[in-house]
């Protein structure tokens, strides 16, 4: 039983959210720059896909998380039985 997977899965999730983190944070910067009020749509369409993408990364980070605990508890389980 190896955590090996469930850590990978959580880690490509993490890179995910930062990349939209960094998009967020810049599109939020950008919106309030008044020389930049032109490119407001294209910022706002960016943001909303940021956030919207960061639903299933959420989802995904989590079920790791579970994964591991899971294996976590099992391996806990068997140790109980051998001792």
């Amino acid at each position: 039983m190896r955590i090996d997977n469930n850590l990978n899965g959580m880690l490509a999730v993490q890179m995910q959210v930062n990349q939209n983190a960094q998009t967020i944070a810049s599109t939020t910067k950008s919106s309030t720059d008044i020389e930049n009020q032109e490119n407001l749509p294209l910022n706002t369409q960016d943001f909303t896909n940021a956030m919207v993408d960061m639903i299933p990364q959420t989802i995904a980070y989590e079920a790791n998380a579970n994964g591991i605990r899971t294996k976590d508890e099992m391996m806990s389980t068997i140790l109980d039985i051998k001792a």
